[in-house]
């Protein structure tokens, strides 16, 4: 079945800035890996800025342990 995204899924594919949009789409289709398709939600909340998720503050998030980017050398406190 060929997938038809919603009006709101159509929204964010186009939103997402274009080296992303690829990424946003196959996370929507289900062809991304889970691990995409948290890098894809910690983007998009975000606003895509990159920097801005290795430094991610919302410890609350049940994904803020997976988020991409993160620096695991240096050990949180």
């Amino acid at each position: 079945m060929k997938f038809k995204p919603t009006d709101d899924q159509v929204k964010c594919i186009a939103d997402a800035p274009l080296s992303y949009r690829g990424l946003v789409t196959r996370t929507y289709t289900g062809e991304a890996a889970p691990r995409s398709a948290i890098k894809a939600f910690c983007l998009q909340c975000v606003g895509y800025a990159r920097a801005d998720v290795k430094t991610c503050p919302a410890r609350a998030c049940p994904l803020h342990a997976y988020r991409p980017y993160q620096n695991t050398d240096i050990e949180e406190e």
